[in-house]
């Protein structure tokens, strides 16, 4: 008689010979995909949306009447494939800096508290979440240019950029190495703060949550116990909107830096180019309303995947025993 292995569960003990490092590496990269893959949609809109005024024809922006005109814009023009145009580019830029980021949290909040999660606090999230943000973003930015000029730019045998390779060498080439980190210090100036504040509330709400669950029990189990999917995705999902509202407008300037290099005939010649020119250009032609252009789609974007990206790294940490 044949054995039943219908409720044998699947063997992960091949894992044990990998080292910590990778399988902590690996999940945060493979969480990072996964959210980044199901919300590039509503990605690519936003970062239409930032650069709308950039990329304008006849002085009249190409999106301008809000987000369901823009939906049926873009699959009109461009088919519905093209919500995921730049995703490639996009997960491999995400693998490396989602793993590289939750990595480097892990250590530097463990090097904060001293290897203990009873000197973990609000601030020490805080702090870590900002180091983490800072060497994650430095790692990757240049495939971050790359994925933006990749989405914003227009399909067809006059593309400005074939391939992924093909934009690093033309970048590089034309603008020099300086050119694949343009807009980097503005980059940090979002994403420090911004995944300060995210690891910050998310871990002091998981914690809050936990207390309120189990009030006799100690900090230290807190720190090994899995949060229930539901409270992780609201956790995320909460952390994501309120760093995306305080960071946001430096976001639509980080943006629209980056594509200066493609568009370099919307900046008068001589015309100093920088975060603080930026700004003025953009209060001037759109008021303070243009620094948080496509918001809505960024809002309803960061919601899920926040949320979706602590819950599948929650959950890969648990199915890769770290």
């Amino acid at each position: 008689m044949a054995e039943d292995t219908s409720s044998t569960p699947l063997d992960m003990s091949f894992l044990d010979a990998v080292p910590h490092t990778y399988r902590l590496l690996a999940s945060g990269g493979i969480a990072g995909c996964v959210a980044k893959t199901m919300t590039a949609p509503l990605s690519r809109l936003t970062i239409l949306f930032q650069v709308n005024s950039a990329l304008h024809v006849g002085g009249r922006p190409q999106y301008a009447n809000g987000l369901l005109p823009a939906l049926r814009k873009v699959m009109r023009e461009e088919g519905f494939l093209a919500f995921w145009k730049g995703n490639g580019t996009s997960v491999l830029h995400r693998f490396p800096y989602a793993g590289i980021n939750f990595y480097s949290y892990e250590k530097f909040k463990e090097y904060l508290g001293d290897g203990s999660p009873r000197n973990e606090t609000p601030f020490t999230r805080l702090i870590a979440g900002a180091c983490a943000g800072g060497v994650a973003c430095s790692a990757c930015y240049p495939l971050d240019l790359i994925r933006t000029r990749l989405t914003i730019q227009d399909e067809g045998p006059g593309r400005e950029y074939r391939s992924i390779g093909h934009a690093f060498r033309k970048i590089a080439a034309s603008e020099g190495l300086g050119g694949l980190y343009r807009g980097l210090g503005t980059t940090l100036m979002v994403a420090v703060p911004n995944l300060a504040i995210s690891y910050c509330i998310y871990g002091t709400m998981k914690e809050v949550i936990y207390h309120y669950k189990y009030p006799s029990r100690d900090v230290t189990e807190a720190s090994e116990e899995e949060p229930h999917f539901l409270e992780s995705l609201v956790c995320g999902a909460t952390s994501g909107i309120c760093s995306s509202l305080i960071t946001y407008p430096m976001d639509v300037l980080r943006r629209r830096l980056q594509i200066l290099g493609l568009h370099p005939g919307n900046h008068r010649p001589g015309e100093t180019v920088g975060p603080w020119n930026e700004l003025k250009t953009i209060l001037k032609h759109e008021g303070p309303r243009g620094l948080y252009r496509g918001l809505l789609p960024e809002l309803l974007k960061v919601t899920p995947m926040v949320g979706c990206t602590f819950t599948t790294y929650e959950l890969m940490k648990d199915v890769l025993g770290v």
